[in-house]
């Protein structure tokens, strides 16, 4: 069984039941969430063995943070710090034409003291096939982004693949502050998850999708740049998963989806893509199984995959199986 090495924080996600204001509610229900954390979710579904780096509050919170992966069947490696806190993220979901709004409270939790020491890297990529982390882990601060870039050090230098979402939230740092950190760590990544729009940022010029992952490709030396695209129309989202090598373009399929919950949508297909890959499928079979696994996450509520694999090869004409 392949083993996949994710590094990232996982926060207690507080969200206002339906449609309520943050100010309204008088209850808040409670998930975890963590875009690594998640993807390695994902990944384990598919048939992977998922092993998470991360550095955790010593208390209950964060005890709960380790055991929603356990539960999942992801194996917590954990530092776990009794001084530092627990880091939070409040929802309110939004209706149409009102947006779903996200407030983070994740100042000095255990994962923003993790340095590049925290871990021995090459010790923990030794058995693995791949290695995974994202743009939100290099938001955390110097030190977590540090971490990030030992990882994929480590892992690129002994052959294990990596993979790197570029995962920025614009309030969470801005770009101006993430682009060379993010530009810091692309040498070291085969596969790259980005939008357009990251691309533009990171290349610092506008430009036509696929040119830009060529350039990507050509000035880091990815092995494939996989295009995520999201296009929202009220309460329904298409998504696509285009893959961009060196020597060929594999446009995908657009999947479409009712939207329940919005997030954990691209750690969904970030999981999808790595187990399919390391599984043996084409770089297109991956990304479409990456795109349909995005959709299909935004049907379901709280951030981590608890679908099962096979239902992306369900017909979606068919709303009821019997």
């Amino acid at each position: 069984m392949s083993v996949v090495v994710g590094l990232g924080e996982a926060m207690l996600r507080l969200s206002a039941p339906g449609n309520e204001r943050l100010e309204q509610a008088d209850e808040l229900h409670v998930e975890v969430g963590g875009a690594e954390l998640n993807a390695l979710i994902a990944a384990t579904a598919w048939g992977a063995r998922g092993r998470w780096l991360t550095r955790l509050a010593d208390n209950p919170l964060g005890r709960r943070a380790a055991a929603h992966a356990r539960a999942h069947g992801v194996e917590p490696e954990v530092q776990w710090d009794a001084e530092a806190r627990a880091a939070l993220y409040f929802v309110e979901h939004g209706a149409p034409p009102r947006p779903t709004q996200v407030l983070y409270d994740r100042g000095d939790s255990a994962m923003a003291r993790l340095d590049a020491d925290g871990f021995d890297w090459a010790l923990e990529v030794e058995s693995a096939s791949a290695a995974l982390t994202s743009g939100i882990t290099l938001g955390i601060g110097p030190g977590p982004a540090e971490a990030a870039r030992a990882l994929l050090a480590a892992a690129r230098s002994r052959g294990v693949r990596t993979f790197f979402d570029v995962n920025h939230r614009s309030r969470q740092w801005t770009w101006e502050e993430a682009a060379p950190v993010v530009r810091g760590v692309l040498g070291d990544v085969d596969v790259l998850l980005a939008g357009a729009h990251d691309l533009e940022r990171l290349l610092e010029r506008d430009g036509e999708p696929v040119g830009l992952a060529q350039e990507a490709i050509a000035r880091f030396g990815h092995e494939a740049v996989m295009l995520r695209e999201n296009v929202h129309a009220g309460e329904r989202v298409m998504v696509t998963v285009t893959a961009v090598t060196p020597a060929e373009v594999v446009g995908g399929r657009a999947h479409s989806a009712r939207v329940i919950d919005g997030f954990g949508g691209g750690d969904a297909a970030l999981g999808a893509l790595v187990a399919r890959l390391l599984a043996g499928d084409s770089i297109g079979t991956a990304a479409d199984h990456a795109a349909r696994a995005c959709a299909v996450q935004h049907t379901i509520t709280g951030d981590a995959w608890i679908g099962r694999p096979d239902e992306l090869a369900l017909n979606a004409e068919r709303s009821i199986l019997r």
